[in-house]
């Protein structure tokens, strides 16, 4: 009974590590892909393609805006900093790319069970699931919304 209640304890001492980790990876991975997109010229070409095939107004500018905003909010949320909003603000853009590109990922006439097995296996929708819980859940530990907190007690409703 003693090794259980440890474990249990150890379960609920580290409950916060799973938030933690992604929204460490989350943010990395965004602020990595944003940078490659912006400064790596054939990873320019990529986006710019896709926006195009997508059909999105002004490709060239919204391939620009979008690749800063996944640098900036990508390490934003990393940092652990206006994790709320920059979560908001990623969950944006993997929605539309989600509605735009990663659906006609999907293979025509499958049955209903089928093409949800494909919709969830998409990794816009499963990075959207991860970024809404990140939304929900705040930054948690070892965050930088802390820090800002406790010197603007105000932020916390928005962080």
């Amino acid at each position: 009974m003693i090794v259980i209640d440890r474990l249990v304890q150890l379960r609920q001492s580290l409950q916060w590590l799973p938030l933690l980790l992604a929204r460490v990876n989350v943010g990395l991975f965004f602020s990595i892909s944003g940078y490659n997109k912006l400064f790596v010229p054939a990873n320019q070409a990529a986006m710019l393609d896709t926006m195009q095939h997508a059909g999105i107004p002004f490709p060239e500018f919204n391939a620009v805006f979008v690749a800063m905003f996944e640098f900036v909010f990508g390490a934003l949320l990393g940092l652990g900093l206006l994790t709320r909003p920059s979560a908001l603000v990623l969950l944006a853009i993997v929605s539309v790319a989600t509605i735009t590109d990663g659906i006609h990922k999907i293979p025509a006439g499958l049955g209903p069970l089928d093409w949800y097995d494909w919709f969830l296996y998409l990794p816009e929708v499963l990075y959207g699931l991860l970024l809404f819980w990140i939304l929900l859940a705040g930054a948690g530990r070892f965050a930088g919304d802390q820090v800002l907190a406790k010197r603007w007690p105000a932020l916390l409703r928005f962080v």
